[in-house]
């Protein structure tokens, strides 16, 4: 089974994926939060960051947009770099994109997609597709599925929901299996893998599943992919050491080149909302993190989190 890690905005940026990948591992392929093309054909540093950053082999960006123009400069773009792969993003469900018809907003118009993958598609780089399940009805599904079956797309990542749940609600595993059956492509599942026994249940349901991709369920319990993948786990006081160097790791990078107590906590406290999730007494871990004004107060609520030990 491989397994990818779902690109969360603002939390598995370059930063955070280059010391999963030396500290903890399990992970096959990280994502890229989402690249967006600025107007004047231009990306930010910090998009460009990402993708610049020699990870190639392990990395596969991934891009929102609704044009050919734009699949078109992300596809050119990064074969430059050296990419083999990259990932449209047809899921987002944050309602300024979804009003743009982009993210899971584009999944109501699946003529628009087989126009930008009919103009914008070839043989240059391989195309994976990250969506839901529809945005306002599941009755969505297989419009856009007949579309990309006319297609060379490498995987499908669907997440279970509709765009307009956002994170709500129950998967929907019966249009999941749905998709399964309508796609001539291979199917990622994504959604909802919190623990091992997540993951257990839904092979269960989808023995042919060969790719799962977990998200906040790794932020959580960070060594959920070596559990997953059935490696013996390094020992409680090993797992505090490895937390450690991890968020020592991430905060010199954050250091190194954000100036100003108020930017580089920008970054650092929201990681503690998951990260505290790893740690003995974590509401106490997380409420003493969140007070942390300044880095001298920030760095003695660190200092606590680690003294209270790590979960079994």
């Amino acid at each position: 089974m491989q397994l990818s890690l779902a690109p969360l905005q603002g939390f598995t940026d370059l930063v955070f994926r280059r010391a999963f990948a030396k500290y903890i591992g399990g992970i096959d392929y990280f994502y890229t939060p989402f690249l967006v093309l600025q107007k004047g054909d231009e990306l930010k540093s910090s998009h460009r960051r990402e993708v610049e950053s020699g990870e190639e082999e392990k990395l596969i960006p991934q891009f929102i947009g609704n044009s050919v123009k734009e699949f078109v400069f992300f596809r050119d773009y990064l074969t430059g770099l050296g990419y083999k792969k990259m990932n449209w993003n047809l899921g987002c469900p944050f309602p300024m994109l979804v009003k743009k018809k982009k993210g899971s907003g584009l999944l109501s118009y699946p003529e628009i997609i087989e126009e930008v993958l009919s103009e914008g598609l070839d043989d240059k780089i391989e195309l994976s597709v990250k969506m839901r399940i529809g945005y306002e009805s599941s009755n969505e599904l297989e419009a856009v599925l007949q579309v990309l079956n006319k297609f060379n797309i490498a995987e499908i990542i669907i997440h279970p929901r509709l765009g307009k749940q956002m994170y709500k609600g129950e998967v929907d595993m019966s249009a999941f299996e749905k998709a399964i059956n309508l796609s001539k492509h291979p199917i990622v599942y994504n959604g909802d893998i919190g623990a091992l026994e997540d993951y257990q249940q839904r092979l269960e349901q989808f023995p042919k599943l060969k790719q799962v991709m977990i998200g906040r369920g790794l932020l959580h319990d960070l060594f959920l992919p070596l559990k997953i993948k059935g490696k013996e786990l390094p020992s409680v006081g090993e797992r505090l050491d490895l937390l450690e160097k991890l968020h020592g790791e991430i905060y010199d990078s954050y250091s190194s080149y954000l100036s100003g107590d108020t930017q580089i906590l920008s970054k650092l406290k929201p990681m503690w909302e998951y990260f505290a999730s790893n740690f003995n007494n974590e509401r106490k871990v997380y409420k003493a993190i969140k007070k942390a004004g300044g880095m001298k107060k920030y760095n003695a609520a660190v200092a606590f989190a680690f003294q209270q030990g790590v979960k079994e």
